[in-house]
Order: C-alpha cells, then sequence, then structure tokens
C-alpha cells in the first residue's frame, strides 16, 4: 500500500524525528499532503503515522527509517 522507498526519502529530507512527525498534526498533515502529491494515492493520517512507527522500529538495516543527522550546536561538525 505505501511506498517505502519514498517515505524513507521524504523522511530524510524533512530531518524531523518521527515521534515529532506523528504526534505534530500539522507536520503530519504536511507530510502525507507531499506523499500523496508524489505518489497521487490518498492515505488516512492514522494508517500513514502507525507505518512510519512500524518503519522506525525496523530500523535502516531492515528497510525501515534511518537515524536522522541531527546537529547539537556544533557538536557533529566535523570541522
Amino acid at each position: 500500500m505505501f511506498d517505502d522507498k519514498l517515505l524513507v526519502e521524504m523522511y530524510v529530507r524533512w530531518n524531523v524525528p518521527c515521534d515529532r512527525l506523528v504526534s505534530d498534526p500539522a507536520k503530519l498533515r504536511g507530510f502525507a499532503d507531499e506523499y500523496v502529491a508524489a505518489r497521487g494515492q490518498p492515505v488516512q493520517l492514522s494508517e500513514l503515522s502507525h507505518h512510519l512507527l512500524n518503519l522506525r522500529r525496523l530500523g535502516q538495516a531492515k528497510g525501515g527509517l534511518p537515524r536522522l543527522r541531527r546537529r547539537y550546536n556544533g557538536r557533529n561538525d566535523m570541522n
């Protein structure tokens, strides 16, 4: 039903942790609207949030969501 590859690409581009994405209705609606525009298939927000949480639980090694590269006041800078 869902295009997992597209969801992972969007997740990385949005750079918002999964928990924050599914708990914020405005962010989830924006994410869903972008998915619908790209895929052309309507989605229920509850189904999308459930699927995103399942992808997070899988982890990147099993085809799920990767860990996001977060910036912590310059601590992740390599310079």
